[in-house]
């Protein structure tokens, strides 16, 4: 069979159901018999017994399928052992917390003669600072500025909650889950040598991490909402430094720059691609839902902090022991802004 032999009789498989589906299963079986045998230790372990995909009541497409995939000739179509050096399995950013593209609200509508730029948002994972993951992926236009970027990325640190003080002294946080998150401290973005702050104050984060620094190989620019992506000097898959809200550090990669295509959606830029979805923490009560609340101090529980739900926190009602004005309670991050 010759290669447009084959990408004809595959392109006919994927239109119908039953073909698609069984070609599908195939490929997934052979995929993770060879990721299973390659582990280590294999022969030690129990080996699951995966379902047979031969059927006495196989339709005849489907065998007749069968017999087109086992007489193809090609060398290459067929996996084995070998394949395991190529293959990994799936990890937790390859979920993608959204079912569909994400329309930014504001989101402006694109242009013939715009360009389009996928950009990638990595993180730190919190367990070891020395690597990072993918967090969330966007398509923005090329007229459109960094200040939009920056508005669409769903950092968690956006929502933290509003610090209460009496006379000068911390005394616990908003527990209120209406109330709007705290405004950005503010931003920076780190590009090719030029730092760009969001000049949310009147000393932004470009300028503190210009001081900062020892050795000057950075410049301020102009403020990211009057920076159009178009006037940059970009190198794909390069990570520049981004950090908000203090602390919290991000690496933006620019995958792709191209023209847009008559498929893209036509408005809604920038749009956000995938988010990776978040790893909560069950109630530590019931240990049914995601905890909201985060309890600090308090002795009734065992533990401190202790995460719990909103219906176990009432269940518990108010800390009346020793020193219950020490009890603290921290809500949790709601993962709703960007989201």
């Amino acid at each position: 069979s010759s290669l447009d032999e084959i990408h004809v009789l595959l392109d006919d498989v994927m239109k119908v159901p039953h073909p698609s589906a069984y070609a599908r299963r195939n490929h997934e079986a052979s995929v993770s018999a060879i990721y299973e045998n390659a582990k280590a230790g294999m022969s030690n372990r129990r080996k699951r017994k995966r379902a047979d995909l031969e059927s006495a009541t196989d339709t005849p497409e489907l065998t007749a399928l069968k017999a087109n995939l086992d007489n193809i000739q090609l060398q290459s179509w067929l996996l084995t052992q070998d394949s395991a050096l190529f293959i990994r399995g799936p990890m937790h950013h390859d979920q993608n917390a959204l079912s569909q593209l994400k329309k930014s609200e504001d989101g402006v509508s694109a242009s013939p003669c715009s360009a389009l730029l996928t950009v990638t948002v990595h993180s730190r994972i919190a367990w070891s600072h020395s690597y990072i993951t993918r967090f969330s992926q966007h398509a923005i236009l090329s007229s459109q500025t960094l200040g939009d970027l920056f508005e669409v990325i769903p950092c968690s640190f956006n929502e933290l909650p509003q610090e209460l003080y009496e006379n000068g002294r911390f005394v616990g946080y908003v527990t209120d889950q209406d109330m709007p998150p705290s405004p950005s401290s503010g931003c920076v973005i780190c590009i090719e040598g030029t730092a760009y702050g969001d000049g949310s104050n009147e000393v932004d984060y470009a300028e503190y991490v210009d001081n900062h620094l020892s050795k000057r190989f950075l410049k301020n620019g102009p403020k990211m909402h009057d920076t159009p992506l178009s006037s940059l000097s970009l190198r794909l898959h390069e990570p520049y430094w981004f950090v908000h809200e203090g602390d919290c550090e991000h690496f933006l990669e620019f995958n792709q720059i191209r023209l847009l295509h008559p498929g893209d959606p036509p408005m809604g830029y920038p749009l956000t691609l995938q988010i990776t979805p978040p790893l909560l923490n069950l109630c530590r009560a019931c240990t049914k839902v995601p905890a909201v609340y985060s309890i600090v101090g308090d002795m009734r529980l065992g533990e401190s902090p202790c995460v719990l739900c909103a219906p176990c926190w009432r269940n518990m009602g108010p800390p009346n022991g020793p020193n219950s004005e020490r009890v603290i309670i921290i809500p949790l991050l709601k993962h709703k802004m960007g989201w």
